[in-house]
Parts: structure tokens; C-alpha cells; sequence
């Protein structure tokens, strides 16, 4: 992903502190080092990415991973995040439909929208 001007004022520069506060409320749910490791990160940089008076630059061809990693943990956390419904800037705005055809992807929609389904369990 080239620059974007959504998500960074400059190429290669800070995450916006609209990305910075979406990333931030993750901090309720996870420790940095686990945010880290979502976003393929450290979590002493994950601090530094959330610093508000000097914020960590990030290249500009991470932001499409950051961007995704935040989409997901808002969709499959929406509920414990307090959102009424997750955000959705990047990438196709539906899933493709091999990925719709999975039972994950239902059961992860339920999910989000605060249902549970019991009696199911995986095959390992």
C-alpha cells in the first residue's frame, strides 16, 4: 500500500490519532506485547506507536496489515469494545465467497452481533 492520507499525515510518518485511538482501545482488552504480536510488532513499539506527544513513524507499507489487524479485533471484539458497529475503510467491503462459506466466518458474525452458539466443537 502506497501512502495514505487516512491513516498518516506524511509517508513513512505517525499513525493518525484516529488509528492511534481505535488501536487504543485494545489496550482495555490486551497487554501491549499480545497487541504486538497481532500487529507483528514488539510491544515496547506498540507503546511508542500510541505515544501521543512523539509517536513511533511507521512505514507506510505496514499500514495495510496495522489497518486489517484492528478491523478484525474490532469485528471480533465489538462487543467488549463497546462498539455498535466496526469500522470498515480498507480492503473490499465484503468477504469473498469462499471465505463467507466457512463456518468460522458465521460463527465469528454471530459473534460480533453478542449471540453464542453452544454444542459446537471443533475436530482437532
Amino acid at each position: 500500500m502506497d501512502f495514505d492520507s487516512r491513516y498518516q499525515d506524511e509517508k513513512n510518518g505517525p499513525l493518525k490519532k484516529d488509528l492511534r485511538d481505535r488501536l487504543r482501545r485494545f489496550r482495555s482488552l490486551f497487554t501491549l506485547a499480545e497487541i504486538g504480536d497481532t500487529l507483528k510488532f514488539s510491544g515496547p513499539f506498540v507503546s511508542q506507536l500510541l505515544n501521543e506527544k512523539n509517536p513511533a513513524r511507521v512505514d507506510s507499507k505496514h499500514i495495510e496489515r496495522i489497518v486489517r489487524a484492528i478491523e478484525e479485533g474490532e469485528v471480533k471484539h465489538a462487543k467488549k469494545l463497546g462498539l455498535n458497529k466496526p469500522q470498515h475503510q480498507i480492503g473490499s467491503p465484503t468477504p469473498a465467497y469462499d471465505e463467507k462459506q466457512t463456518l468460522d466466518y458465521h460463527l465469528a458474525a454471530i459473534d460480533a452481533l453478542g449471540w453464542k452458539i453452544t454444542g459446537l466443537q471443533r475436530k482437532d
